[in-house]
């Protein structure tokens, strides 16, 4: 009996990236939108929650859940949009090297979704996304959040957008760690009190600090391919060494912040609990220093980081109800 015009449907071998033809719609687009790492948006929220309860003593949980949807939904729509532009500047198909944390999703190079519905769904998370910031902002006082809201669209657009590109000239990472750092943070306090401070925006240092790292360890494998289409991240700017120096700088500058905050009042004792987090970081290290150009290798410092930066955040926020709690 002859095989079908399709192998891969009749054998039901999944593609590089770990989808199967026959797979659900659900799944296809939980992978194409990068589901898993939605955290990177929604911790710091939560955590900027946290903190704002435990300066205030008041918590409206419906700003919160809208929005924590809302950057949700901003980043998938930045997830998909980069893939969309990434697969149109040629980098993605030149890449060769993906990796569960790297080289984009790959749904499109793989055939599961045409570049055409991943640009669709792209819009259509952020502009629900963008629904949920004009809600908030209706119910909140001033222009303060619709400013914060607006410049985390226009990062997760024009990261890989023309005519921008914020990544091709250098300023991806830069970008990114303001957009999952102080944005989120500043925003999540703005809605549940419509005012800004340091004792809660304090956060949003180490968050955008262990953004950037998770950014920065993603792109190593991804260095050769990014290098052929202009895309000039700091790993192809500073090579290897200087890659591996800067990772390191943005890991020890997270748990300094932290110690920062603390001697200026501006977060609880409590949140020293973060160095139980230093384990984890130390192994990221320890694989990046030892195997900086081997992909397979540094797929487990990839899954530390990421670990890294919801292990953190998650901390912050225990030590920041904590507080509130004992407050009550």
């Amino acid at each position: 009996m002859p095989l079908s015009e399709n192998p891969m449907k009749e054998l039901a071998i999944p593609t590089p990236s770990g989808l199967a033809p026959g797979d659900s719609f659900v799944k296809k687009w939980a992978v194409a939108a990068r589901v898993p790492f939605l955290t990177a948006s929604v911790m710091p929220v939560v955590a900027a929650t946290a903190a704002c309860w435990r300066t205030t003593g008041r918590l409206n949980p419906w700003h919160a859940l809208l929005a924590i949807v809302g950057v949700a939904l901003v980043q998938a729509g930045a997830n998909l949009a980069n893939d969309y532009f990434d697969h149109l500047s040629g980098d993605d198909p030149a890449n060769r090297l993906s990796t569960p944390f790297s080289g984009g999703s790959r749904v499109i190079q793989d055939g599961i979704v045409s570049a055409r519905a991943v640009l669709v769904a792209a819009l259509a998370c952020l502009s629900a996304g963008a629904a949920c910031g004009i809600i908030l902002w209706l119910r909140t006082p001033g222009h303060t959040l619709l400013v914060i809201g607006l410049a985390g669209m226009a990062i997760a657009w024009f990261y890989t957008a023309p005519p921008l590109r914020l990544v091709h000239r250098g300023l991806g990472e830069l970008a990114l760690g303001i957009a999952f750092g102080p944005l989120p943070v500043l925003g999540a306090e703005y809605v549940q009190h419509g005012a800004l401070t340091l004792a809660v925006g304090w956060l949003g240092v180490p968050a955008g600090l262990l953004v950037v790292a998770i950014l920065e360890i993603n792109e190593f494998p991804d260095v050769a391919a990014d290098a052929s289409v202009g895309k000039r991240t700091v790993v192809v700017r500073l090579g290897l060494r200087g890659a591996i120096a800067l990772y390191e700088a943005l890991v020890l500058g997270a748990y300094a912040s932290v110690a920062v905050g603390i001697a200026a009042g501006w977060l609880p004792p409590l949140t020293a609990l973060v160095a139980l987090v230093a384990p984890l970081s130390w192994k990221a290290i320890r694989v990046l220093r030892a195997h900086p150009d081997d992909v397979r290798a540094l797929v487990p410092a990839m899954a530390a980081t990421v670990g890294q930066h919801a292990a953190f955040l998650l901390l912050l926020t225990g030590a920041c109800v904590a507080a509130a709690l004992h407050a009550r």
